[in-house]
């Protein structure tokens, strides 16, 4: 009889892109009934756009409230639009338009954005322009 093979470790976690832990840290800080867009996130960490965020809440945003981050028409990423219509839905975040597609889901805006000038303050106090 042969002698046990060891284990093998378990995979490493994806080593985080800069600036990912940044957006990751800013979409956990997001209020349950409260959204930003994209967009939002992006000013917010600078120097990225929408399309990184939008990458690195795809890859790495399993353990962050990923459905409180969506278009800037207030619609949520099609994949994932059945899950975050039902997670607004029980936060209660205002809708603009409810429908039976998710779809065709909206967020108001005007009355769900988080305003993220606390978090501001408590970082370097500095906003992205």
């Amino acid at each position: 009889m042969s002698p046990p093979r060891p284990s093998a470790p378990p995979p490493l976690p994806p080593l985080l892109p800069a600036r990912a832990e940044e957006v990751l840290d800013v979409v956990a800080a997001v209020p349950a009934g409260r959204v930003l867009t994209y967009g939002d996130v992006a000013e917010l960490v600078g120097d990225r756009g929408p399309r990184f965020v939008g990458a690195v809440l795809r890859r790495f945003g399993g353990d962050v409230p990923w459905w409180r981050v969506l278009r800037a028409d207030g619609s949520a990423a099609e994949p994932l639009a059945a899950r975050a219509v039902e997670r607004w839905r029980a936060e209660r975040v205002p809708l603009r338009r409810d429908d039976a597609d998710p779809r065709a889901v909206r967020v108001d805006l005007a009355r769900a954005r988080w305003d993220a000038a606390p978090l501001l303050d408590g970082a370097s106090g500095e906003a992205a322009s």
